[in-house]
């Protein structure tokens, strides 16, 4: 009876999963659409905030490629990857950085801040690989 309940519940994890990629691909083709429209206007009229809303449209286009990976994994393998999560933060932290400096906008405090952030994640992901269940049983 309780393997019943967890098979059903499990069913509906997957399911809610799924359609939570989907809509990460529907994103991603409105980014895609958002960002092919924009370049025409830039190229023609040379506007300073088209140009700024296209740089962070491609920069979040990159976030969402991360995390339609991040989906597509867990749907294969059934588990989500330490390092895949590390991966999508550490884009998402240099995604936020990069609007930051192309904006001129920033503070030294900031910019530290920023830098440790992206440093810690970057030190889980190499140990989530160092110390993976996949290394671990090649070893032994």
């Amino acid at each position: 009876m309780g393997d019943l309940k967890y098979n059903v519940l499990n069913r509906i994890y997957e399911a809610i999963v799924f359609f939570m990629a989907i809509i990460m691909v529907f994103l991603l083709i409105g980014s895609v659409t958002s960002i092919v429209k924009q370049i025409p206007s830039v190229l023609i009229s040379g506007d300073k905030q088209i140009f700024d809303s296209l740089v962070t449209e491609v920069l979040t286009f990159f976030v969402l490629i991360e995390i339609i990976r991040a989906f597509t994994e867990y749907l294969e393998f059934k588990r989500v990857r330490l390092y895949i999560m590390a991966e999508v933060a550490a884009i998402f932290i240099l995604r936020e950085l990069l609007i930051i400096l192309y904006a001129h906008n920033f503070q030294w405090e900031n910019l530290i801040a920023f830098s440790i952030l992206l440093l810690s994640v970057v030190t889980v992901r190499t140990i989530s690989l160092m110390y993976s269940p996949q290394r671990e049983k090649r070893r032994g």
